[in-house]
């Protein structure tokens, strides 16, 4: 008999905590908290108050049991939206990634048609040329964009990115946004210097 009050105890309270830590936060509603809560203490009053009228050491074992539940499922509620948020908040990152990725793949296809394209070659022959000052900014932003689209890919604890990206392990959402920020910034930066490459050829090419 006492171990199945103390297996109802447990479960109401899991129950209540679980229940006003997560679908009230969930459903933005602050008043739910406080039904869920007091719900949850009417069916566990009667649970705690009626043993101590045989044993009031069997009610406060039971108070006990009830509070160190409580307290478990409580961190186990916040670790696990906690896990969650980052867990969203990574895969809105890698997505981001993807998108900046995709970006950053163009203009790279983009400058390689001067290199491996012959008549591109012929025609805008600085392009290729580092000893021309606008060439080595680009040479230097390329650079850039493949380090820190590496290092954004590190923050965000992916092996690879790109659509479906399954979202593992942990990480400092400090570091993942600065290196999503950092990637889509070199992204930028190399998209004006292939531009300020590519006007510069043009002017060239006109004499």
């Amino acid at each position: 008999m006492i171990l199945v009050l103390a297996a109802l105890v447990v479960v109401t309270t899991v129950a209540t905590v679980g229940l006003a830590g997560s679908r009230a936060h969930r459903h933005d509603d602050p008043d739910a908290t406080f039904w869920y809560v007091f719900t949850g203490l009417c069916v566990l009053a009667p649970m705690l108050l009626i043993p101590a009228m045989t044993s009031r050491v069997l009610s406060g074992a039971l108070v006990l049991l009830a509070a160190g539940t409580a307290i478990a499922t409580h961190v186990v509620c916040r670790r696990t939206a906690d896990i969650a948020a980052l867990t969203s908040h990574r895969a809105e990152l890698a997505a981001a990634v993807t998108a900046i990725a995709q970006r950053h793949q163009n203009l790279i296809a983009q400058w390689s048609r001067y290199e491996l394209d012959p008549g591109a070659a012929i025609d805008f022959p600085t392009m290729s040329d580092v000893s021309v000052p606008q060439t080595s900014a680009l040479i230097r932003a390329i650079n850039a964009a493949t380090r820190l689209q590496q290092r954004a890919v590190e923050a965000l604890d992916l092996g690879t990115f790109g659509p479906g990206t399954r979202v593992q392990g942990t990480g400092c959402p400090a570091v993942m946004d600065d290196g999503v920020a950092d990637y889509q910034r070199a992204v930028s930066e190399l998209a004006a210097a292939l531009k300020t490459a590519e006007d510069s050829a043009r002017r060239y090419q006109r004499g």
